[in-house]
């Protein structure tokens, strides 16, 4: 049956889709996790939030972060507000009962929690409840793109809007005569999706919270659709839009100012939204940090890194620019590994590692961060940061042979060998002709009966 997009099944099964996932709807590849929850990300937000608590003259700020998925974002945020000075009450929430609960058993926000620095708590976006008094920082990341969306078209002046049938496959669409909204004046031919769910949120966080507030948005942005396309709309389990920053700054307009990014992207934007007194703190940390898109031009430094030769200076001097970022640097492992460096490019190496593992988020994901991590300090020389990557490893991702031998050798090379001997006996419960290990243990006087 043809519905208007704005109505569609599609918004709705998102609660459910997200229920029964929980956490591994980010670890599994479902939804996009890495540039909305790097420590980059949270470097600019705790400048531009710092700057908004000044601005309104608060000793506290809460901040709630709308849908936190990993809580991966508040375990960089909540640190880097603390550095800064700003007392903040950082409340992790989600609709999914699922990710509330895992989001509680944490242990690293746990750690966090248990010195007030965040707290978990139920929060529907469009139906909300107050959280706290006073000025509060939405954070909304890859949420609006989520949010119900209605689609309209304009051919040759005159306005139409979609409504499509979900039951097909494709699903088919239908664009009736309509009048286009006032947040499209301007618009040439084309096809364009509305934000209206976002805008409903933004209102009703509006009417429910007394004090000054400010919204930073991180999502993917318009893909232009000629008039002949149908809406783009993502699917990947769930159903996701290209957020039309300009059309919500406008239909929002009533509650809230607008801080727009120089470049705006269809990759990845952040956006700001204010309400309340003067803003000359958060206007000049906006032109700042927020406004260059500065996650964005550290996702496409990456790729260019990607495709370039190996290059000590270059590498390391990236690395230096990703606070540190555990993710993208274990990406980068194999390349790392294979770097020629001189004895201050190791050591220089060895501390973003080192580095890079005290920001490690645990959570199950494809990418066994501890284990490229640890494999990589191992190869540097530096046993005793190898040996704790890898258990870290074994914690996080279960006990893989893999790991396992390459703990014992990095106890053998520390000199701890009844360490080492312990480890390959581990190994051979787990693949008992293991050759490699059998030999080992053989060598050492200490081979396994039988």
């Amino acid at each position: 049956m043809l519905t208007p997009l704005a109505r569609s099944e599609l918004w709705t099964r998102q609660r459910d889709v997200y229920e029964a996932l929980g956490p591994s709807a980010f670890g599994d590849g479902l939804v996009p996790w890495r540039a909305t929850t790097c420590p980059r990300l949270a470097d600019v937000e705790a400048e531009l939030i710092a700057a908004f608590a000044g601005d309104t003259g608060a000793d506290a700020v809460t901040v709630v972060d709308v849908g936190a998925g990993t809580g991966r974002l508040a375990f960089h945020l909540a640190p880097a507000l603390e550095a800064r000075g700003v007392t903040a009450a950082v409340v992790l929430t989600d609709v999914a009962r699922s990710t509330l609960e895992a989001l509680t058993a944490q242990r690293q926000l746990a750690a966090l929690a248990a010195r007030g620095l965040v707290s978990v708590a139920p929060f529907d976006a469009l139906a909300p409840h107050r959280l706290a008094s006073g000025p509060v920082v939405f954070l909304a990341h890859y949420l609006f793109d989520t949010l119900p969306h209605a689609a309209y078209r304009r051919r040759a002046g005159a306005g139409f809007e979609g409504a499509l049938d979900v039951a097909q496959d494709p699903w088919t669409w239908a664009f009736e005569p309509a009048p286009l909204p006032a947040c499209l004046d301007g618009r040439g031919d084309g096809t364009f999706l509305v934000p209206v769910g976002a805008a409903r949120a933004m209102a009703a966080w509006r009417r429910t919270f007394d004090g000054p507030l400010l919204v930073l948005a991180a999502d993917k942005g318009v893909t232009a659709r000629t008039v002949d396309e149908a809406p783009l709309l993502a699917r990947h389990g769930t159903t996701s839009a290209g957020v039309d920053f300009e059309a919500l700054s406008r239909l929002v307009a009533g509650d809230f100012r607008a801080l727009a990014p120089a470049t705006p992207s269809h990759v990845f934007t952040l956006y700001a939204f204010v309400s309340g007194g003067a803003t000359s703190g958060l206007d000049a940390a906006w032109a700042r940090r927020g406004a260059r898109g500065e996650v964005l031009t550290l996702l496409g430094d990456f790729e260019a890194l990607l495709g370039a030769a190996p290059d000590a200076a270059a590498t390391l001097s990236f690395l230096e620019r990703t606070q540190d970022d555990p993710d993208l640097l274990a990406q980068l492992a194999g390349r790392l590994r294979s770097l020629a460096l001189d004895e201050a490019q190791r050591h220089q190496l060895v501390r973003r590692i080192a580095a890079a593992a005290a920001r490690h988020f645990v959570f199950k994901q494809r990418l066994d961060v501890p284990f490229e991590l640890a494999v990589t300090a191992h190869h540097l020389g530096a046993l005793e940061l190898a040996c704790a990557l890898y258990a870290l490893s074994l914690e996080e991702s279960g006990a893989h042979p893999s790991t396992v031998f390459n703990l014992a050798l990095a106890h053998e090379g520390l000199g701890r060998r009844a360490q080492a001997v312990e480890a390959l006996e581990v190994l051979l419960t787990l693949e008992p002709e293991h050759p490699r290990a059998r030999a080992l243990l053989t060598e050492w006087g200490a081979g396994p009966e039988g």
